[in-house]
């Protein structure tokens, strides 16, 4: 039988703690040896310096890698030495320094410096109690559980998200309530399902989004909801479009917290594959490296959500490095966390004064640094979101797409695999925001971009253009296959129905299609696809036209 993922997560972190007790016995008995030399020969009193730093880098590891008792003394050690360290960083005079700290070892100092090695042997039991695996995300749909008594009201909200290519199960009877509710993204439940406060089932909505079903608007019902962890509450009047709308967006919204792009940079390389296992398996996308001088090349390559340094590195100063980073424009708004062992609050401030976001001190736990990582990774996609993403529909803005789509022609170019680009536009728009006002007309904007975020792939790319024309670029596709996916699109959007006041309306869109390869720049294949669009439209709308040398 395979190990859980769990069980090798728990595997990995018992590896890198049986490495950094090899490393740290060693360690130990030469600070040892040093302590005891500065005490006894002038000459060597600068080894205080070296002791005090990995007195001060142990009290941050040991507890994060498992060994509480070893961190604590080897924190209470080094606030006894960090006097004597400053003294000889200043010049003080050697004799002086001596005697001082023969004087400590003498307090008993001593007694606790030599059984700092015998902490070893006792470490906290590994524990992997934080770590839920979180799925992959992959082509694979989402799974709506719907409960309402009104069967019909769920078999057409069945029907109705179906559409947008999510997998929908409908239950009428809470005595239907499944075992296992693993593979399930969302609830939708009827509000009269919920006034039975004390129901067993109600606990196995506390993880998962829910949206209810409700016709009361007083505060105290939606209060009382509130409390039972309902995330939006819809009227049940059948509105498919904005019901999908809020969908997505708590779909969205936990998918944003469970990812995110992480950059650590840390000169302990146990604590740094540590943070990096932890990461990697609580759901994040990591960059980790030991060496500072990297970061420029790193960050451009990888550009992630938010970085992880330690405050000292060796030779390098982690509040430097963040002046330093904020020379370029670009990563002005990057979130830096720093991490370090360092307890006053004054040179917290003073670092994060020169640079840094956020300061966490170690050690840090698991469960804390994956639950800071995720909180602060969806904080910057969310300003991100404002700078690079459409407001209404949360797609690529104009010139973002555009960047995206040269990109992908020039990617096509050196591989050789075949790309298709499409321009696509509302049919009669004008008619709908003329008719039943901006407000409904934003309602078939965001359907139509809900409708290609859940159909077309992650690796595709959806930009809104300008009003209602979308562009879409379907990497590795041929033309052939990405003619069939937006005719099953143009179909079943034209099934959508839309509300008017007391009216339903449908709205069809008009397609135009480009091969990228064909073209020797991005530019030129998206005016091949926009004059495609262009050729459907005069050619009756609602429908999709592949450019070719009469359009082209």
């Amino acid at each position: 039988m395979p190990e859980s993922p769990s069980s090798e997560v728990r595997k990995k972190l018992e590896t890198l703690r049986n490495r950094f007790q090899d490393k740290t016995i060693s360690e130990i008995e030469g600070l040892v040896a040093s302590i005891f030399s500065a005490s006894q020969r002038p000459e060597a009193i600068g080894e205080l310096v070296a002791a005090y730093q990995l007195l001060h880098r142990l009290a941050g590891s040991a507890g994060t890698l498992g060994f509480t008792q070893l961190g604590e003394q080897a924190r209470k050690l080094e606030l006894a030495i960090k006097p004597f360290a400053d003294q000889v960083t200043e010049g003080a005079e050697r004799e002086h320094v001596r005697q001082q700290l023969r004087q400590l070892l003498a307090s008993g100092f001593e007694k606790d410096l030599v059984g700092l090695g015998s902490l070893l042997g006792v470490a906290d039991p590994v524990s992997t109690g934080w770590h839920k695996p979180v799925p992959v995300e992959s082509d694979n749909q989402f799974v709506l559980l719907i409960l309402d008594p009104d069967q019909q009201h769920g078999d057409l909200v069945s029907q109705g998200l179906a559409l947008y290519g999510y997998e929908v199960r409908s239950l009428s009877s809470a005595d239907q309530w499944p075992d296992s509710m693993g593979d399930v993204d969302l609830v939708m439940i009827r509000d009269t399902l919920l006034q039975d406060e004390g129901a067993s089932w109600l606990s196995r909505l506390h993880k998962l989004p829910v949206i209810c079903f409700s016709e009361a608007h007083d505060f105290a019902t939606r209060y009382r909801l509130a409390r039972l962890n309902v995330d939006a509450c819809v009227d049940a009047t059948l509105d498919i479009p904005a019901l999908a709308d809020q969908v997505e967006q708590l779909l969205a919204e936990g998918l944003a917290t469970l990812s995110g792009k992480v950059m650590i940079v840390d000169d302990d390389r146990e604590l740094l594959e540590h943070y990096r296992v932890v990461l990697t398996s609580g759901g994040m996308q990591v960059r980790a490296f030991d060496d500072p001088s990297r970061m420029l090349s790193e960050l451009a390559e990888f550009r992630p959500d938010i970085l992880l340094m330690d405050v000292q590195m060796g030779q390098y100063e982690g509040p430097v490095l963040a002046r330093m980073l904020r020379f370029q424009a670009e990563w002005l708004s990057l979130p830096i966390i720093f991490f370090s062992s360092e307890a006053d609050r004054d040179l917290q401030l003073d670092v994060l004064a020169r640079g840094g976001d956020d300061f966490v001190t170690k050690p840090v736990s698991d469960e804390y640094l994956l639950r800071t990582v995720r909180i602060r990774c969806f904080r910057a996609r969310q300003l991100d979101k404002l700078v690079s993403l459409d407001s209404l529909t949360g797609l690529l803005k104009h010139a973002l797409a555009k960047t995206e789509l040269n990109r992908e022609h020039a990617r096509a170019a050196r591989s050789g695999h075949s790309s298709v680009v499409a321009m696509l536009d509302l049919d009669h728009f004008k008619r709908v925001n003329d008719s039943y006002g901006h407000g409904v007309g934003d309602m078939v904007i965001k359907a139509l971009s809900n409708l290609l975020r859940h159909r077309l792939r992650d690796t595709d790319i959806i930009g809104r253009y300008g009003g209602e024309e979308f562009v879409v670029v379907l990497p590795e596709c041929s033309l052939v296959k990405a003619v069939e996916v937006l005719e099953a699109l143009n179909k079943d959007f034209a099934q959508l129905a839309f509300k008017g006041g007391s009216e339903e309306f449908s709205v069809t869109f008009s397609a135009g299609v480009a091969e990228l390869n064909a073209y020797e720049s991005g530019e030129q294949a998206i005016d091949a696809a926009d004059r495609a669009l262009y050729e459907r439209k005069r050619a009756g709308r609602n429908g999709v036209t592949v450019a070719s040398e009469s359009n082209s």
